[in-house]
């Protein structure tokens, strides 16, 4: 018998707190997907996960092609609620809580001899099996403290409260899986660094890849006096960074170019995105079906973060399709291989009128632009296709099982 069957014998239980799919709805979706798609491949994977809406089971069939079982457990909205209310009264994260199903929680103690290893989706499902005598993996995706530390500076006065419950919370919580686990996975070294805290403990970067489709895109035609972001729009730090760009920057460089408009694309936009519309020349498009097409198009992919944590999917897309991407320094954290001036423009949202300069000169310079998108383009052929996540992913679960 040959190798990769053997592989295929091997049984595991994959773990999400949310349906991973479709994949274009969110980073996490995205990442959740591949990693299922991947192991799928390369093992028997059956897919455990949690639907909080009855709607969602349309995308069930989609599932079933690619995982031998999906199971399922309702875990509705109010009595999410509910547990992370009663999570506050203990030291665990409310996420942690918010996401816990005692139906789910019964299931698994029920079947898990059955698998050889179980695979974690981030630490909102690592309360299920974190002390089953089983092998074991999670993904941690990002350092959600981290992220909540950033978000601290910038939140309103309910978020800061919630942060600050959870932030210390969460790292506790995080560093104590780190031990609780046999192996686990983080996108980038920054995140990990800030776990870990310079403790040598068994924890591998795993970047994102970019879906192969992007590569196949080839636009020649003329850019349109567009800037755009990209990204989930109830995501705090992407509504956070649209409203400091369309309110501080946009303004100013739309003077000197009258026909300038700034496209906010992406899904759930919230009620302080879609009042952005009153600044001239700001759109709010919502859902797309194909915002590359916008993307392609524009003269500029403008990501502006002020605070945030993990690798940034939007970026490595709209570089992926040979785009002059203008971010902070948060933004290419989890792109170590990215370098200012070269594959992409970093600015400093404390300096709004270096950024506003840095801009301007792009738009003045049709030449430079095509060139840092070349070498964009380069560097995530290079470093950020799922191919080579693949290969360190099983390379890794290999070892353990």
């Amino acid at each position: 018998m040959a190798e990769g069957d053997i592989k295929k014998l091997k049984k595991i239980l994959y773990l999400t707190f949310r349906l991973p799919y479709p994949p274009e709805k969110g980073g996490y979706n995205l990442r959740t997907f591949n990693l299922g798609k991947i192991m799928a491949k390369n093992y028997k994977v059956d897919l455990l996960t949690l639907i909080e809406d009855k709607e969602e089971k349309k995308y069930l069939d989609d599932l079933k092609k690619i995982f031998n079982k999906v199971i399922f457990f309702y875990h509705p909205k109010i009595f999410a609620y509910f547990r992370a209310l009663k999570t506050f009264f203990s030291s665990k994260p409310l996420q942690v809580g918010y996401y816990y199903s005692p139906k789910m929680a019964s299931w698994i103690n029920n079947n898990y001899q059955n698998y050889d290893f179980i695979f974690c989706s981030e630490i909102r499902t690592a309360e299920y099996i974190k002390d089953l005598k089983i092998t074991k993996s999670i993904d941690f995706v990002d350092a959600i403290s981290l992220n909540y530390q950033q978000a601290l500076r910038n939140a309103n006065f309910f978020w800061k409260l919630i942060y600050l419950i959870e932030n210390q919370r969460l790292l506790n919580y995080e560093r104590k899986m780190v031990e609780n686990f046999n192996l686990s996975f983080i996108t980038t070294q920054k995140d990990k660094d800030f776990i870990l805290r310079g403790e040598n403990k068994k924890m591998v970067v795993l970047p994102n890849g970019v879906k192969e489709e992007l590569f196949k895109r080839e636009f020649k035609g003329k850019e349109e006096d567009w800037l755009v972001f990209f990204g989930k729009m109830d995501y705090l730090p992407n509504e956070d960074a649209c409203i400091f760009f369309a309110q501080k920057i946009f303004p100013k460089i739309k003077e000197k170019f009258p026909n300038l408009i700034f496209f906010i694309i992406g899904t759930n936009p919230t009620k302080k995105i879609f009042s952005l519309q009153k600044i001239p020349g700001v759109r709010v498009t919502g859902f797309l079906q194909d915002p590359y097409y916008y993307l392609e198009r524009a003269k500029m992919v403008v990501i502006p973060l002020r605070f945030g944590a993990g690798i940034q999917n939007k970026i490595l897309e709209a570089m992926a399709l040979g785009k002059t991407v203008i971010t902070t320094f948060i933004g290419i954290g989890g792109i170590p291989e990215a370098k200012d001036g070269e594959n992409l423009i970093v600015i400093d949202y404390k300096n709004p009128e270096e950024m506003t300069r840095k801009i301007v000169r792009l738009l003045n310079n049709e030449e430079l632009r095509q060139e840092i998108g070349m070498r964009a383009r380069e560097l995530i052929l290079e470093n950020y296709t799922w191919d080579k996540v693949e290969k360190k992913l099983v390379e890794n679960i290999s070892l353990i099982i």
